[in-house]
This record gives structure tokens, C-alpha cells and sequence, in this order.
């Protein structure tokens, strides 16, 4: 004969597993408040004792495995939150650093002597890319006029082509829109050099030919006559060098020794060419 408080139990235990389903469903969706039904559950559980306790054991098992994928998955959004964040103060602790780096390059540059400079910091530009021009948070009531070369700690970068009261745009040298002068240290060769519109990339050409020159010689600005810029600033180093006999010409490949990307400072040197 079949035991009434029993059946009674597996009638109250199927009821809860079909609310339990419903409720499940509902939290999925927003829609309530779970855990304190759980704890209503917990309580009607409680009394029906030994029977109950192993006809129930596997609903129960069910029911305390959703809740803890739910409370895992909310643990696991927390820690991914956190994750960002410490990654976020990692980036920019990097920045911080880098700028940094920067602005102690220019706090003593023996290759300028005694010309005055400017220090600026860029506004605009080639963020995390190269182009052909930056901006500068000074202009003319700093003392900054046309053509004044613009420079980092490892070199020239550019010349000031636009200037404003309180800004100046500057063009970099390795976006190709002008040329200057070099001598080839170690050697009396010289040449001009214009960029080639790639990053950091220089072409040098008018070499004579009898003159030698080598790879991984470095080249600066020549401050002849005439030339927006003063002497011995540091180009780049010569990568590639080519010989034309019949025209008596050299060509070199130059990789600028200032970085162009990624600039949060610059100096304007306050130099005026002598015609």
C-alpha cells in the first residue's frame, strides 16, 4: 500500500521543481527576486524530513547548480571589470611614462649650443600613425616665425610652416613636402634629403660620387648658406647606398633618428636663417 505522506512529498517537491523552472526562466530575463524565493524553497523543504530529503536530492541538486551559474557568471563579470580596469591604469601609466621620456630629451640638447628654443607640446597631428604635419600649442608671441626647424632630443623632425598667436603647424620632414641639406658625418659628401611618405623614411641624393659614404653613417643638417636650418641638428643614419657611374651621382636610403609618431612634444629652435 502506498504511503500517503510520500505521494504528499512527491507532489510538493514537483510543484517546487515546476517553480523553480518558472522562476529560473524569470531571472533570465530580469524578472525577480530569485534568491529570496530560495530561501522560501529552503524552508518548505526543510520539514518533510528523510523522505523528502533523498526523493528531493536531485531536484535540490539542480536547483543549487542554476543558482551557483548564476552567481559564478556574476563573479566573472566583476573580475572582467576589474581586469579592464588594471589594464586601463597600465595604459596609461605606459602614456605617462612615454611622455615622460620625452619632455627629458628636451630639457638639454647639446646639438642646438646656445640657440634659443621654444618647447611646445603637440595638440594635433599623427596620433599612432604617421602624415605630414603636426601642431603646436605656441606660436608667434612665444617668438615662433616660418620656417624655424622643429626638434626632439634625437633630431630634427620638421620646419614651422604655418604660424598663428597662440599656434604653428609644422611639416615633418618625412612627409616629403620639403628637402633639406645634410653632410654625411666623418666625410666631406653632401646631399639634400626629402621623405619619401612612409614613417621615418628619407631619400638622400646629389652625393658626388668620388666621395665615399657607407651604411649606418649618420648625417646631419649642413647649415650652409641660405639653409632653414642650422648646422650638425641630426637627420638619420644612411641604410642603403647606390652609385650611378655614368652620372657620378650617389643616392642613399636614410632612417630618421627622431621618431615622428606618437609626439606629445617638440621644440621650435629659434633660429632665422642667413640668406
Amino acid at each position: 500500500m502506498a504511503n500517503p505522506s510520500r505521494g504528499r512529498a512527491r507532489l510538493t517537491i514537483g510543484l517546487l521543481a515546476i517553480t523553480a523552472l518558472v522562476l529560473l526562466t524569470l531571472d533570465g530575463r530580469g524578472g525577480g527576486p530569485v534568491h529570496a524565493v530560495r530561501s522560501v524553497v529552503g524552508s518548505v523543504l526543510s520539514p518533510l524530513g528523510g523522505v523528502a530529503s533523498s526523493i528531493g536530492h536531485p531536484f535540490t541538486n539542480a536547483w543549487n547548480a542554476a543558482f551557483d551559474q548564476n552567481d559564478l557568471a556574476k563573479e566573472n563579470d566583476a573580475l572582467r571589470e576589474e581586469n579592464d580596469r588594471l589594464r586601463g591604469e597600465l595604459t596609461a601609466s605606459a602614456v605617462a611614462s612615454q611622455q615622460l621620456e620625452q619632455l627629458l630629451q628636451l630639457v638639454d640638447i647639446p646639438f642646438v649650443g646656445n640657440t634659443p628654443v621654444v618647447h611646445t607640446r603637440v595638440s594635433t597631428g599623427t596620433v599612432g600613425n604617421f602624415g605630414q604635419t603636426i601642431e603646436l600649442d605656441k606660436g608667434s608671441t612665444a617668438g615662433i616665425a616660418r620656417n624655424m626647424p622643429v626638434i626632439t632630443g634625437q633630431g630634427l623632425i620638421g620646419k614651422v610652416v604655418e604660424v598663428y598667436e597662440n599656434r604653428s603647424v609644422v611639416a615633418l620632414l618625412s612627409g616629403g613636402s620639403f628637402k633639406v641639406g645634410f653632410l654625411v658625418v666623418g666625410s666631406s659628401a653632401i646631399g639634400i634629403a626629402s621623405g619619401t611618405g612612409s614613417d621615418g623614411s628619407l631619400r638622400g641624393v646629389n652625393i658626388d660620387a668620388r666621395l665615399p659614404v657607407a651604411v649606418d653613417q649618420i648625417v646631419v643638417t649642413n647649415g650652409l648658406a641660405g639653409s632653414p636650418f642650422p648646422a650638425n641638428i641630426p637627420i638619420g643614419t644612411i641604410t642603403d647606398v647606390r652609385s650611378n657611374d655614368a652620372t657620378l651621382e650617389t643616392t642613399v636610403e636614410i632612417s630618421m633618428l627622431a621618431n615622428v609618431r606618437d609626439l606629445t612634444y617638440a621644440d621650435v629652435v629659434l633660429w632665422n636663417a642667413v640668406p
